[in-house]
Formats: structure tokens, sequence, C-alpha cells
């Protein structure tokens, strides 16, 4: 009873609030409505990883909760969807990018002698130079920029 009034506690206070940004709240909502079957996965998997141990043993132990540990637990979770969410959003921008100016040359390249950082590198800070300038050849662009990074190794056979 005294961890579910510290809980309550913690959600009622005026002083803790918890603001979250419109982005988080929207893949939050979205996720509960279409990912529940993901998410029991995932919880799932962290029961069978030893999630199932530490919440046998965390029953000993609920009254050493403070409102300030519950806090910061919730914290460091919203705060890692945001981080996530922020990734996932810029690698879906430069995928857009990319289909969107169709650079074919990024199919070419032999990744056996660059390695796949430096491509990636490459279509970022291309994808983002040509969103700044549409009227840039975005293959142009890629293709200069994959030369300022590639470090090629002595093995690599100039062809």
């Amino acid at each position: 009873m005294e961890n579910n009034q510290n809980a309550n506690s913690f959600l009622d206070s005026q002083e803790d609030k918890i603001i979250l940004s419109y982005e988080l709240l929207q893949l939050m909502e979205w996720l509960v409505e279409n990912e529940a079957e993901t998410m029991k996965r995932i919880i799932a998997k962290a029961l069978k990883r030893g999630f199932y141990e530490r919440l046998q043993e965390s029953q000993n132990y609920k009254e050493h909760y403070s409102n300030d540990d519950m806090q910061a637990n919730v914290l460091d979770f919203l705060g890692l969807l945001e981080v996530l969410l922020l990734e996932a959003t810029n690698e879906q921008m430069v995928n857009n990018v990319l289909e969107k100016n169709s650079m074919p040359a990024i199919d070419h390249v032999d990744t056996t002698n660059c390695d796949i950082n430096t491509v990636k590198t490459s279509i970022a800070i291309a994808s983002s130079k040509v969103e700044r300038n549409p009227k840039v050849n975005a293959q142009a662009v890629f293709l200069k920029e994959l030369l300022k990074r590639w470090k090629p190794s002595k093995s690599t056979i100039a062809n």
C-alpha cells in the first residue's frame, strides 16, 4: 500500500511534473495502438534475460524506492525514447531524401573497399547539403563527400 501511495503522490505532485514533447506523446500513443504485441515480445525477452529474477528480488525492497528514484527511472526511460525517436526520425529523413533524389551511385559503392560508416556519413552529409540546396546534383555531392572521407588501405587494389 505504501508503494502505491508513493506512486500516486509522484503522479499527483504539482512540483514533479513531467513535460513530454508532442512527438514523444504521439509515439507513445501509436505504440499502444499499433505495437502492443511487439512491446509484449520486448518485455518477454527482458524477462528471459534476467528481468524476472530482478523483479522477484525487488519485491523485498519496494519500500526503498523513493519518489526521486521513481522519477529518475521514468525520466531516464522517457529520455531514451526521445533520443531513439530523434535518431530514427533523422535516419528516416536521410532515407527519404535519398529516395527523393535517387542517388543510384550508392548502389555501386563497393563496401569491401569502403566501410559502411564512411558511406553512411557521406550520405547524411550529402543529404543535408541537398536539402539546403535542392538545385545541386545529389549524386555529385554524395560522391564528393564519399571521396573526402574514404581512406583506402594499402591492400586496396587500384583499378
